[in-house]
């Protein structure tokens, strides 16, 4: 399940992707040569409107191919070079934008459909106790509400942690409400063995899964996908301005693991997940590096400083080819680091 999943992410991402720039391609004229889903040898396939729709053996991601856009190709009404430049921006700008709006979407589901699962709000209210913690040991239990620490009114789950953490370890006296009846217990918060230098006392907190009305989703879905892509250039893009090496890059195998983890933890996880990986697929195709759309869009933009003198295509082409094989090595390089940290040493 967890290998179907994958697959059925990735390339649904790209297929939404190589989409956008199929539609605007179609929509200004020019002739889209084939639309693939995969890669490699095809397994079966139809022609309809001058192009071809096949489905690969390697359902890895998929492709359009636009006529005009290689080198040996004759110029004709139809070729890519022959549009109008704001068509041609568009049609290459379409595949970034489909995967923020795909992202947004996946919010969209998140927060009206599948709910979010949040704290209940108001003073906090115990769900489960870990055994021979502090908390147990005092005889609370599942459905109390701690009202206040040392007579400072709790008001939320964040107040209890701070309640907690300001307690130096020393006994706190909480107010109970169990049903209609207060009750009053003291306790001694200890050290948690998992998280060095915190206290805890051995409590989990009620949850509750809400979902928003659909225009306030839709609107925190966009929010959420414009957050996303601008983590992503802050987290990775900035410390690599910097000389640094950006944290958290994985490949296809990491991704795999991620997947793994959001499958164990829900569809809520899963469309995040997704969601969080639409974006950043459109914000890494906006890289001015070859043959990624932020190339085309930057031969693009020179060409137009050049009043519509195009650079050589057949050196275009070499820069390409050897652009690809540098994303290549790195996909291969990712895949081997995060074989390695899986295995633990690294």
């Amino acid at each position: 399940m967890t290998a179907l999943l994958f697959i059925v992410i990735l390339v649904g991402l790209v297929v939404i992707h190589e989409f956008g720039h199929f539609i605007v391609a179609k929509a200004s004229g020019v002739k889209v040569e084939e639309f693939s889903v995969g890669f490699g040898p095809r397994l079966f396939g139809f022609e309809a409107g001058g192009t071809l729709y096949a489905f690969r053996l390697f359902l890895l991601g998929g492709y359009v191919r636009l006529y005009g856009m290689e080198p040996d190709q004759p110029e004709t009404s139809e070729s890519f070079n022959q549009r109008p430049m704001w068509a041609r921006v568009l049609t290459i700008a379409a595949g970034p934008i489909m995967n923020i709006v795909l992202a947004a979407a996946l919010f969209w589901v998140l927060f009206s459909g599948v709910g979010i699962t949040q704290i209940v709000p108001g003073p906090p209210r115990i769900a489960q106790l870990e055994a021979g913690m502090p908390a147990q040991k005092a005889g609370l239990r599942p459905g109390d509400r701690l009202l206040a620490a040392n007579g400072k009114p709790l008001a939320s789950w964040n107040a209890l942690l701070t309640a907690v953490s300001d307690s130096h370890g020393k006994p706190i006296r909480f107010l109970v409400q169990e049903g209609q009846a207060r009750r009053t217990v003291t306790l001694t918060p200890e050290p948690d063995k998992t998280a060095q230098g915190q206290l805890h006392i051995g409590v989990l907190a009620a949850t509750q899964v809400v979902h928003e009305p659909l225009l306030t989703g839709l609107g925190m879905g966009i929010s959420q996908a414009i957050s996303a892509c601008v983590l992503l250039v802050t987290a990775v893009f900035g410390p690599l301005l910097h000389g640094r090496t950006p944290p958290g890059i994985s490949g296809v195998v990491g991704i795999y693991g991620y997947v793994q983890q959001a499958e164990a933890q829900g569809i809520a996880s899963v469309l995040q997940l997704a969601a969080l990986l639409s974006a950043n697929l459109a914000v890494i195709n906006l890289v001015p590096f070859p043959p990624l759309d932020g190339e085309k869009l930057l031969l693009l933009f020179i060409e137009w400083v050049r009043r519509g003198r195009r650079l050589d295509p057949g050196r275009e082409a070499i820069v390409n080819t050897i652009g690809f094989a540098l994303l290549l090595v790195l996909a291969v390089v990712l895949a081997y680091h995060d074989v390695v940290h899986m295995h633990g040493t690294l």
